[in-house]
């Protein structure tokens, strides 16, 4: 009953953009807690009709809420356990695989295309998940907080009064944990570089798709430790960051990492993309001006 409550407190929000800014994340709340509570009861799951309507409430809740790609990821998860879920989202056009979280949109395609193949069925069911998206999903090792700017600029050099200037584009404030090791540097840089975190003309869009359309972005990179921390009573505590000399390594490793990716993902389109990294011990001086700055906080 929860689920179908869920279902169709959804119908009314797809409708009226209004309802949908103001409640889709509580109604996303219940229909995610109910598939949390009916992930090991297949039939009552598979059973729920009109699965379109949930669907497409999903695929726009990722296009305006990329902020809640985790727990949407843990739904999606539940979904691809069954092929008459997967079937619906493939027969539906109005949903789209790009929509979803960037991590995980190779994986919700081969679902589909399993479930739309009935020389591929077993009991509807897939035998397991991509562990080593599993091993990423689950590290949590890398702090990054990401703000749109309309232009920035960050200074270099001072002495020289030196400055490097971006357009458009996304400030980068990177920390690691003392788990992080370099094995999660490569899906940190592509999750920057194809989640909707960037601005096209009217919607969020990403690095990836604005620069392979001819757009000039820009990425303002810089480290900051104290991302890392918790509290205890009224002190605010960082024990669980990685020592210094061993950050670094990885800081400096991250710029390489990012600037591979972007090669690797937007091939031609690669000098569209300026990526401005700030020293590890550097001064972190810095001006950003922005029409509405977008930010959000990852663990990645």
């Amino acid at each position: 009953k929860r689920l179908e409550k869920a279902r169709d407190s959804m119908r009314p929000l797809l409708e009226n953009s209004c309802l949908f800014a103001n409640n889709c994340e509580t109604i996303f709340r219940e229909f995610r807690i109910s598939c949390v509570h009916l992930r090991r009861e297949r039939e009552a799951l598979d059973a729920l009709e009109g699965k379109e309507v949930a669907w497409r409430f999903l695929c726009k809740l990722c296009r305006e809420r990329p902020f809640l790609y985790d727990r949407v990821h843990e739904v999606l998860q539940i979904l691809m356990m069954s092929d008459v879920w997967m079937k619906a989202f493939a027969e539906d056009p109005e949903c789209r695989i790009e929509d979803l979280p960037p991590e995980i949109q190779s994986e919700i395609q081969r679902r589909a295309e399993q479930a739309l193949d009935p020389a591929s069925k077993t009991d509807g069911y897939p035998a397991g998940t991509d562990s080593s998206h599993q091993e990423f999903k689950a590290s949590g090792t890398i702090a990054v907080v990401v703000q749109r700017f309309v232009k920035a600029k960050l200074l270099l050099n001072e002495a020289s009064d030196s400055w490097a200037e971006l357009g458009r584009g996304l400030f980068v404030a990177v920390s690691f944990t003392k788990s992080a090791t370099e094995d999660k540097l490569q899906p940190a840089a592509r999750f920057l570089l194809t989640a909707k975190l960037s601005r096209g003309s009217s919607e969020a869009e990403s690095l990836l798709s604005l620069c392979q359309r001819g757009e000039c972005q820009g990425i303002l990179l810089l480290p900051q430790a104290s991302l890392v921390s918790d509290l205890k009573d009224v002190d605010v505590r960082y024990s669980q960051q990685l020592v210094k000399s061993r950050a670094h390594v990885l800081y400096d490793a991250f710029i390489q990492t990012l600037h591979s990716t972007a090669a690797d993902l937007m091939k031609e389109a690669k000098d569209n993309l300026q990526i401005v990294a700030g020293e590890f011990d550097g001064p972190q001086v810095l001006e950003m001006s922005s029409a509405g700055p977008f930010m959000h906080s990852f663990s990645v």
